[in-house]
């Protein structure tokens, strides 16, 4: 007669031999010890999930037996369910196929001698049931992309300007096979992260190197895998997803550890169109956001800066008609980029008002016009920031040839509209 007893969390089934047989199967690792009673042979099956786990070498796993993991050709990072498995974690090479959940694809120093170009790392699904992928850039760095250069004359200024926010070198690439694929980045991503869902033909992660440049590169990026139906993933068509009431999110090639802002520090990446959304947490109802370096000072730059100023040559916050194409810009350069809020106000309290759909300019604020920075929120759910990127930029030659018409991107050559933003976010209750 089988026993089950509760052991340490897992469910320890002890069966006499003669009561062993191949219906007795369940999902997750089975360790079997033997033992003697009254002259006859006892089999101890401990059958345990296979749950996610943290390997001693600070990679997450998947808690396997030693046997399975060895047989996945995966790493045993130290003992998992009391003992009775081990945390199995995964790291594939250029060029390698998983469909392992939490599987890393890491290169501490890439050498462009020896290691793979373009690098690319393909990863499939589990199972039928899985819907999305979680790919984050632990760590990132790669060549920056086209920045403002100070030595830029009149002459050549904009000729250069159109290649700004460009992966000139290095591109990364994330796939999705009958599917739209996630905007191209470059620079230093670290820290960031992508939703990306899981194609039934695998998805790639294509990382091709400018070997002529000689720019440390190296990554440390990891793939989890999430069924259809689980509440840790965004159900919607988002390719971040923040959840929590409060924290800190950045453009793309926007690098934290610069944190004095110039002309040169920062640069945009070009042709990015996607949303970062941030579940509604409950009983909080606005979302609110703030550059997170900021300054009272109008002259001194902060880490927002999308696009032209308003309606003339000095740094200032724009709003609605004034972002994206406007009607007073005749050019291909009109302002061009701008941040999608739904009903983005100035107004912190709990009073839901009338507000804009789009904020540019050189600084961040609800009201128009402002020259020093402010918070602005929103009351619209799903709490959604859209960025809107085009696939240029556009400098005047001096700030006053676009105080008129604000028909360019950024005030003077080396304005900060090309440098994209760096943000502070919390919810606040009902």
């Amino acid at each position: 007669m089988a026993k089950y007893c509760l052991l340490s969390g897992l469910l320890l089934l002890t069966l006499l031999s003669d009561r062993i047989s191949a219906d007795d199967n369940v999902e997750g690792g089975n360790a079997t010890t033997t033992s003697t009673r009254g002259g006859k042979a006892i089999f101890n099956v401990v059958r345990f999930p296979n749950d996610a786990c943290i390997g001693s070498n600070k990679f997450n796993g998947t808690c396997y037996t030693a046997s399975e993991c060895s047989s996945k050709s995966g790493t045993a990072a130290g003992a998992c369910a009391s003992g009775f498995g081990v945390c199995c974690t995964f790291s594939i090479a250029c060029g390698a196929t998983s469909s392992e959940n939490n599987t890393y694809a890491v290169i501490s120093s890439y050498s462009t001698s020896v290691d793979a170009n373009p690098c690319i790392y393909t990863f499939c699904r589990q199972n039928a049931n899985i819907c999305k992928l979680r790919i984050d850039f632990e760590s990132m760095t790669t060549s920056l992309p086209q920045g403002y250069e100070a030595t830029d004359d009149v002459r050549t200024a904009l000729a250069n300007s159109y290649r700004l926010g460009q992966c000139v070198n290095d591109v990364v690439k994330i796939t999705n096979p009958g599917g739209p694929s996630p905007p191209t980045i470059c620079g230093v991503n670290t820290g960031q992260h992508m939703w990306v869902p899981a194609s039934s033909a695998c998805n790639q992660i294509n990382i091709d190197v400018d070997t002529g440049k000689t720019t440390p590169r190296s990554w440390t990026i990891s793939v989890k895998q999430f069924e259809c139906g689980s509440t840790s993933m965004p159900q919607d068509d988002c390719l971040q997803y923040h959840t929590g009431t409060s924290g800190q999110f950045y453009s793309f090639a926007w690098d934290k550890s610069v944190t004095t802002l110039t002309t040169t520090s920062h640069t945009h990446l070009a042709s990015q169109y996607y949303d970062i959304c941030f579940r509604r947490e409950r009983g909080y109802c606005s979302l609110c956001f703030t550059p997170h370096i900021t300054s009272a000072t109008a002259a001194t730059y902060t880490s927002f800066g999308v696009s032209a100023s308003g309606t003339a040559a000095s740094s200032q916050s724009a709003l609605s008609s004034l972002c994206g194409m406007s009607a007073a810009a005749t050019t291909a350069e009109g302002n061009q980029d701008y941040i999608e809020v739904i009903n983005l106000q100035a107004t912190i309290g709990t009073t839901n008002t009338a507000g804009a759909n789009k904020i540019c300019g050189q600084k961040f604020s609800g009201a128009a016009a402002a020259t020093v920075p402010a918070t602005a929120c929103t009351w619209s759910s799903p709490f959604r920031w859209g960025v809107r990127f085009s696939d240029s930029e556009g400098l005047a030659i001096t700030a006053t040839a676009m105080a008129a018409n604000n028909v360019h991107e950024n005030e003077g050559v080396g304005g900060n509209g090309y440098m994209g933003f760096y943000m502070d976010w919390w919810q606040n209750k009902c």
